[in-house]
């Protein structure tokens, strides 16, 4: 398998879904445990598997906690170099402020993405085999309120994006798009070129990864695991339940 050296994290959010957690007081959203260390601990093992070795932290809400639980990174055996998203304009803003670092294939994992698999290697296969802008990590979704909450796409039989859809009311599919992605340094021409979106007024990798479909060069590849994407409370027990079970197996 070909290595994938370089990963951005996207992780300055401020999750105000999970504002009723006490944790949120004084934690970010990245750092919230789960059993044995933060969600954020988990994206940098993932990234691991598929050969990172730096990493550029995008970071903005309670930044100096980030940066001094993770330092530059050697604890946990990767760089790491933090870029400040000091207004919260979007995850293809976010993943764009990388753009002057970065000249080879990348992976993105959002800051707040729990996916438990023994590897990512079929969407780093996938990239390269199709030699595409994005490949997105799906799965299928069989919960309609997570679809409700995130995009769902259509496929054709290469694993080509067909069509996407971003918080739909009455989903035609259920292939849940995930935070986890792999792109080539084209992408941050689409993120130029992708437009603000209303009512937020950010750039969403949603309306990116459009652009790319629609010029026939984004693919989706399903992750062999689970994946939750902690927006709330829920996601953030159902995610201990799972590595809790995880563990006792």
């Amino acid at each position: 398998m070909k290595k994938i050296r370089v990963g951005v994290i996207p992780a300055a959010g401020h999750g105000r879904r999970l504002s009723s957690l006490p944790l949120t007081r004084v934690l970010p959203k990245c750092l919230l445990p789960i059993l044995s260390k933060p969600i954020l601990g988990y994206v940098i093992e993932n990234m691991k598997k598929i050969g990172v070795e730096d990493i550029y932290m995008v970071v903005g809400f309670k930044k100096e906690l980030v940066q001094e639980y993770f330092e530059d990174g050697s604890d946990f055996g990767v760089n790491i170099k933090y870029v400040d998203q000091s207004s919260p304009l979007g995850i293809a803003h976010a993943i764009g402020l990388t753009k002057d670092f970065i000249s080879e294939p990348f992976t993105v994992i959002l800051g707040d993405d729990l996916t438990i698999t023994d590897s990512l290697e079929n969407l780093v296969n996938l990239f390269f085999v199709q030699k595409a802008i994005c490949v997105e990590g799906m799965v299928y979704e069989q919960n309609i309120e997570n679809l409700r909450q995130a995009c769902c796409y259509s496929l054709d039989k290469t694993g080509r994006i067909v069509s996407g859809e971003e918080k739909p009311a009455a989903p035609k599919s259920n292939i849940r798009g995930c935070g986890v992605y792999v792109f080539d340094p084209k992408v941050y021409d689409y993120i130029d070129r992708t437009p603000l979106s209303l009512p937020r007024n950010e750039r969403e990798i949603t309306n990116t990864i459009r652009s790319i479909a629609n010029d026939g060069s984004a693919y989706g590849a399903f992750i062999n695991g689970v994946n939750i994407n902690i927006n709330t409370s829920r996601d953030l027990v159902e995610a201990t339940k799972l590595l809790l079970k995880q563990e006792q197996t």
